[in-house]
């Protein structure tokens, strides 16, 4: 399959695995905008991009990985890595934050993509956590 070239934007808090120590959900955009988000993602595996010097933080990293479309999940924008060890990648530049941002902008604003994490929120996560009453209400 073809490499996915991918602008990091997002890594969520570890989650403990049976198969893995702690695992991650990474998202962030295509260049042509588009959402992805690879699922599952080994902590470890992120950990040792920095301490190996390829990366030195992983968010606004472009990098290139061979993803399928996850079944068992109904968001569209989901993937999972062919190979989970992620021998594959390929680890490209960051894009850091000179001209307020201009460069991360121009990719993660281009299809309107600040309103999906939005969405997402207000059509999946805060209807979940108001179900599992798991929601903290005091704050």
């Amino acid at each position: 399959m073809a490499l996915t070239k991918l602008l990091i934007t997002v890594t969520t808090y570890p989650l403990p695995s049976r198969s893995y120590d702690e695992l991650v959900c990474t998202a962030g955009v295509t260049e042509n905008g588009d959402w992805i988000r690879i699922y599952p993602v080994p902590l470890q595996f992120l950990k040792g991009l920095r301490k190996d010097g390829k990366v030195k933080t992983f968010k606004y990293t472009w990098i290139e990985v061979d993803l399928k479309r996850r079944t068992d999940d109904f968001r569209p924008e989901s993937r999972s890595p062919i190979d989970y060890s992620f021998k594959d990648i390929v680890v490209h530049g960051d894009i850091g934050t000179e001209n307020n941002w201009a460069e991360r902008k121009k990719f993660c604003t281009q299809k309107g993509n600040y309103s999906v994490p939005l969405n997402l929120l207000r059509y999946y996560w805060l209807p979940q956590l108001v179900r599992r009453r798991d929601f903290d209400y005091s704050s």
